[in-house]
């Protein structure tokens, strides 16, 4: 567990570089999502590819935003159990 810990202070396990493997499914789903997509922006018409452009947009927005959020709060709680387990007790808020 120290060795954890200290590769983690000392940032040898950065957790924004982890990345993940793509599964052939998430592949899939997002070829399925682009295919809709480009059914849908071709059937209409040029105001309503406006909105659903906007649309799109606000969906990715809420997505980055869910995704920042949570890393940030992952990222606080990691810190929080490092300084309990290094000052063995717990931190101090």
């Amino acid at each position: 567990m120290y060795k954890i810990l200290h590769d983690l202070y000392h940032g040898n396990i950065p957790g924004w570089d982890s990345q993940f493997p793509m599964k052939s499914e998430t592949t899939e789903a997002k070829q399925k999502i682009r295919s809709e997509q480009q059914y849908f922006m071709s059937i209409l018409s040029d105001e309503d590819v406006e909105r659903f452009k906007a649309l799109d947009a606000l969906h990715k927005e809420g997505h980055t935003r869910r995704y920042r959020n949570t890393y940030v709060n992952a990222f606080k709680l990691g810190v929080l159990l490092m300084c309990a387990v290094f000052a063995d007790g717990e931190p101090e808020k």
